[in-house]
């Protein structure tokens, strides 16, 4: 099945995204957290449907180097080797470099927020996540995964938007949520235990950093 046809169900969805987003700007509204850490979000790629057939991408070195992503795998811990998600194969966005998700994980609990350039929801959560991520610390390795075959755009709305402190990997063949069995719709959050044990995933976003920090607490035990 098509990246197209599985994802058709988050066209409308970002659709209304878009419409709230407007109206929320009309309204002098600023409190949607979007602007939280970012740069200039407009010059990020436009939301919308995800692209029918998008080609798949991968970021050249030099882009990589400026944009200063963190490392997504120390080589010297061990992976975790357990559960659903720890042999899945994704391309780490720091330096390009294929790993495991088990190998990213390292027996730490684990939250990965599956996300994509198009999602408007997604763009607003990201920076609750990152500011989530630095009251959390080591606790918690917090991982997005990029859930679309153009690495570039991911990166370019990573950069856009200011989002340069988590650790980012990309899935270009969309195989998490295959994988977990969740429902064709982003953003998508996974909790994964220090033994790899799937806890819960989560199909709503989390539009502020209290949200993550008690979406945290509540599935993986775990407080700043």
């Amino acid at each position: 099945m098509s990246a197209s046809v599985r994802w058709s169900i988050v066209a409308l969805v970002a659709v209304v995204g878009v419409v709230v987003a407007l109206l929320s700007t009309m309204g002098g509204d600023d409190d949607s957290g979007q602007t939280a850490g970012s740069t200039d979000p407009a010059a990020a790629p436009p939301v919308g449907a995800p692209m029918e057939d998008e080609p798949h991408t991968v970021v050249d070195p030099d882009t990589r180097a400026a944009a200063e992503l963190p490392q997504c795998r120390d080589s010297a811990e061990p992976a975790t080797t357990g559960g659903p998600v720890s042999g899945l194969m994704v391309r780490c966005m720091d330096d390009g470099s294929t790993t495991t998700l088990g190998k990213v994980q390292s027996g730490k609990p684990m939250m990965v927020n599956m996300w994509a350039y198009w999602c408007e929801p997604c763009r607003r959560e990201l920076p609750a996540i990152q500011e989530a991520q630095e009251e959390l610390g080591d606790s918690v390795q917090v991982v997005i995964s990029h859930t679309d075959p153009s690495e570039t755009k991911g990166l370019d709305t990573l950069q856009a938007l200011g989002i340069e402190d988590m650790i980012s990997v990309s899935d270009h063949d969309e195989e998490l949520p295959g994988i977990l069995g969740a429902p064709p719709v982003l953003p998508l959050t996974v909790f994964v235990h220090p033994d790899g044990t799937v806890e819960h995933v989560l199909i709503e976003p989390m539009y502020s950093e209290q949200d993550v920090l008690d979406a945290v607490s509540e599935h993986l035990g775990v407080s700043p």
